[in-house]
This record gives structure tokens, C-alpha cells and sequence, in this order.
């Protein structure tokens, strides 16, 4: 087991991983919240989540990973009347919608995936623990906590509670008996889903479903906690004091958080109107080049949504795929790369260094790419070391277990990239027929010695944006040019 380090906002700085019970790692990350398709500013949180979850799993540590699905929420009720159907139903479609969108994205299955539905009963009870201890109290059916009971309030956020800016869903009105008080419990409305309690039937407020489900499946202190930059305050600010309040010890010793996506000079965000959904981005360009672009950059950086992300993208994506074809390929039983094993087995620990080093995905595929133009050298001159080829493939296997960016059906990866450099082209790509016909009568040409034809053809295919390859074994491939 590699111990790792991560940078805590709790305490703004890089710390070795502190676990309750050694070698297992009890993480938590808050999930979508699902009134509608999700969009690729999403898409970075769940993919830096399934990171985290990945490559402590690679790393040797047993991992119980809970992410939820928030599906009562006034965006959902709201969506719901809209659509005239229920809000239960409503979440439940989107709920599946999500799991859809995961998959497309190439992450592994979390330990739990709750939903705030089926944690009511712990919501309650957590609710009523608040009250007990003093931290909350009820105003005509609705429970608020009393922020200023909690002295640590802001550790997280680093904000003092005089200047406090209120959330979005933190609505301040004269029965508060602090303007920063939140809702733990609301009395139900005319139309909304309501669950009974002892105040009366009602739903939880936002902050206490994550406390609750967290506190359900790992227990009253965890030793992970993950959400996108813009959670940090009220959310998790909230979920601490909330937690630390009702059970009397430690929340969480670690908090991570993604930074935003950009979109131009904005975060990319549903109300600002510049959303590219996942769905649309993966039917356009598939999962597979999302999930490349999202971890392109190191978590904690913002990451600028363009074109040129795209196409730097399809390019690394080509290089990588188009190595683990060419290993597959590859003669074996000789001596080339004997001398390199060593080599490798070094480049694999400072692989693993790297992503043990604040998951830094960047600086570990800089190696990985470092070893790929050492394979392509060398596997020009001859047979392959059996030894160095078995290496290759173990960290190759690596990168694929512990980031999700080597895929196993390389040639079929292939082929979407090729889609995805002639969807980027549009109009201007060339028809795969007419390309076709070109690459044939370019074939006969080459084979009657007529290489002022065949060099005509080369240049009408470049102007259709296509760059052709004349294999070693007589075979022509093409691809559209990125």
C-alpha cells in the first residue's frame, strides 16, 4: 500500500491521508442532484470522484465509496409541475439518466449510491439529535440550526459569520433567530412530496441529507470528503457543523475539491445559459474523450472548456490506443529493450508516485507517454525482450485500472476518435465513401508504377482533410486529420 497525499481544505495544505481504521478509506463525494441531464461542469466532479475512488484502489487501499443521488430538491418539484408528473417519478427518470451518463464516462460502480428518499428515517433522527443537543430548534413545523452555537463555524470556508454570504437555497426572514440559521426540516406545501416527522409532514432542508447518509453507511467520522469547489460553503461548511453537532467527534479529516470548468470567461452553468449536457457531448464525440478532457488538467486547476481541448485530446487518445495496438502486434522472444526493464520498473513507482501525490493524473501520463515514444523507437529495430514487453503491459494495465484512460477495445476506440476528428471538421470532412473510392484508385496506381497519379489522389484526400498511411504489410489505413 502507498501511502498518498492529498491537499486538505480544511487545512490548506498537502497532507499524508489520515484513515480511522488502517488501510481502508472511508470516502465520501456529493452526488448530482437530479431534475435534468447533467452537464459537463458535472461531468468533472463525478469523473475526479471515480479518480480518487480509482486510484486508492490501485494504490492497495480498500475503499468504501458512497455517492448520492439528491432527487428531493425545489429544481425537481419545480421541473416536475412543469412536466405535470410527480417529483418522485420525475427524480427516479433521472436518477437513470445519470447512472447512463456514468457509464458513458467510464467509472467503476461506488460501494453505496443512496438517495435522499430512501434515507429518511436517519435524516429524522439526525434532526431530532440536533435539537437535543441544543444546535436546533422548531418554528411552526420548521427546524433551523442556530449557527452560532457552533463555534468552529467557517473552518472550512475560512470566513468569519458576520460576513457570511447566503447560498442560494438559504433564505433569511425575520423568524431566525441568527440571519445565518439554516433549514434542517420545511412544513410541506401544497403540491410537494412530504415525508411525517415530529414536527409535522414535511422534507429535509439540503445540507442535513448528505450528514445523514454519510453518518448511514461510514459511520460518524470519515476520512474523505469530495464536491466541486463551489460546495465548500454553505454545503460542506453546513455539513460539518451539522454532523459535528449531532454526533460530538469529528466529521472528516479531509476535504477535497475539484475546481470549475470554464466556459469562455464563466463557469460553465445552467444559468448562464452555456451548458453542453454530457448526452449531447457523447453522442457528438463520445465518453471516452470527455473523460480524456477532464482529466487532462490536475483537479485542483481550472480547466478551460475549447476546441483545442477537444483535438489535444483525440491526439493523446490516438498515441495512447495506437501503442497498445502496436504492443499487441509486437514480435516478442528478443532481445530489444533488454537493457530497458530497469528502466521501466522505475518509470512505474514514479507513475505511482505521482498519482499517490495528490492524484497529479498529468505529471503520472507524462511518464506513460515518455515510455510509449521509447516503445516506438524501439520496436522498429526488431523482436521485443519478453521481460520488457511484460512490463509494458503491467503499467499499461495501471493507467488503465487506477485513471480509466486506456480503454480495452483499442481499435474500436480508434474509430470513435475518427468520428470525433470528422464531427469536429463538419461540413468540411470528406465523404467516407468518396474517401474510399480515392484510397482504391490510389491503390491500382500504386500498383501500375503510376506515381504522378497516385500523388494527385494523396493531395485531393489532404484537401479532404484525410492523412493516409502505407503499412509495412501492404495494407493502407486512413484517418481524418485532427
Amino acid at each position: 500500500m502507498q501511502k498518498i497525499k492529498i491537499f486538505n481544505n480544511l487545512t490548506r495544505s498537502k497532507e499524508e491521508l489520515k484513515t480511522v481504521t488502517p488501510g481502508l478509506v472511508k470516502f465520501y463525494s456529493c452526488g448530482p442532484t437530479t431534475y435534468d441531464f447533467l452537464h459537463v461542469g458535472n461531468a468533472r466532479a463525478l469523473v475526479v470522484g471515480d479518480l480518487f475512488h480509482r486510484v486508492m484502489k490501485s494504490l492497495g487501499y480498500q475503499v468504501t465509496f458512497v455517492r448520492n443521488y439528491t432527487d428531493v430538491d425545489d429544481k425537481i418539484i419545480d421541473r416536475a409541475n412543469e412536466l405535470k408528473v410527480s417529483s418522485i417519478e420525475h427524480a427516479d427518470r433521472f436518477v437513470k439518466e445519470c447512472e447512463k451518463d456514468m457509464q458513458y464516462l467510464g467509472m467503476i460502480p461506488a460501494t453505496f449510491t443512496p438517495k435522499v428518499t430512501e434515507t429518511m428515517k436517519e435524516i429524522i433522527q439526525m434532526i431530532e439529535d440536533l435539537i437535543k443537543n441544543g444546535f436546533a430548534y422548531e418554528i411552526n413545523g420548521e427546524v433551523l440550526y442556530h449557527v452560532p452555537l457552533f463555534k468552529e463555524y467557517g473552518k472550512l470556508s475560512k470566513v468569519q459569520l458576520e460576513s457570511l454570504q447566503h447560498g442560494i437555497r438559504v433564505e433569511v426572514d425575520g423568524h431566525k433567530k441568527h440571519p445565518s440559521d439554516f433549514v434542517l426540516w420545511k412544513p410541506a406545501k401544497s403540491g410537494e412530496p412530504f415525508w411525517e416527522s415530529p414536527w409535522g409532514n414535511g422534507r429535509p432542508g439540503w445540507h442535513i441529507e448528505c450528514s445523514a447518509m454519510a453518518k448511514k453507511y461510514l459511520g460518524k467520522t470519515i476520512d474523505l470528503h469530495h464536491g466541486g469547489v463551489d460546495l465548500q460553503f454553505p454545503h460542506h461548511e453546513n455539513e460539518i457543523a451539522q454532523s459535528e453537532a449531532a454526533n460530538s467527534c469529528e466529521f472528516c479529516h479531509t476535504w477535497a475539491h475539484n475546481e470549475f470548468l470554464n466556459f469562455g470567461s464563466e463557469k460553465m452553468s445552467k444559468s448562464l445559459g452555456n451548458v453542453v449536457t454530457i448526452r449531447k457531448f457523447v453522442e457528438t464525440y463520445s465518453g471516452e474523450v470527455l473523460r480524456h478532457i477532464l482529466l487532462s488538467v490536475h483537479y485542483r486547476s481550472k480547466l478551460d472548456w475549447s476546441e483545442e481541448a477537444i483535438e489535444k485530446a483525440v491526439q493523446e487518445m490516438e498515441r495512447i490506443h495506437q501503442f497498445t495496438i502496436d504492443l499487441k502486434k509486437a514480435f516478442i522472444n528478443g532481445v530489444i529493450g533488454e537493457e530497458m526493464v530497469t528502466d521501466l520498473i522505475v518509470t512505474e513507482e514514479k507513475i505511482k508516485e505521482e498519482l499517490a501525490n495528490d492524484f497529479n493524473v498529468p505529471a503520472a501520463m507524462g511518464l506513460f507517454f515518455g515510455m510509449i515514444k521509447d516503445f516506438n523507437r524501439v520496436s522498429k529495430m526488431g523482436a521485443l525482450n519478453t521481460n520488457y514487453a511484460k512490463k509494458l503491459r503491467e503499467i499499461t494495465s495501471f493507467i488503465q485500472e487506477s485513471t480509466g484512460l486506456v480503454h480495452k477495445d483499442a481499435e474500436d476506440i480508434m474509430k470513435k476518435l475518427n468520428q470525433t476528428k470528422k464531427n469536429l471538421k463538419g461540413s468540411s470532412a470528406g465523404d467516407e465513401g468518396q474517401i474510399e473510392k480515392l484510397i482504391e484508385e490510389r491503390k491500382i496506381a500504386r500498383s501500375t508504377k503510376n506515381w504522378a497519379r497516385s500523388d494527385e489522389i494523396r493531395a485531393e484526400l489532404t484537401k479532404l482533410g484525410v492523412e493516409v498511411k502505407d503499412n509495412p504489410d501492404g495494407t493502407v489505413s486512413w484517418t481524418y486529420k485532427a
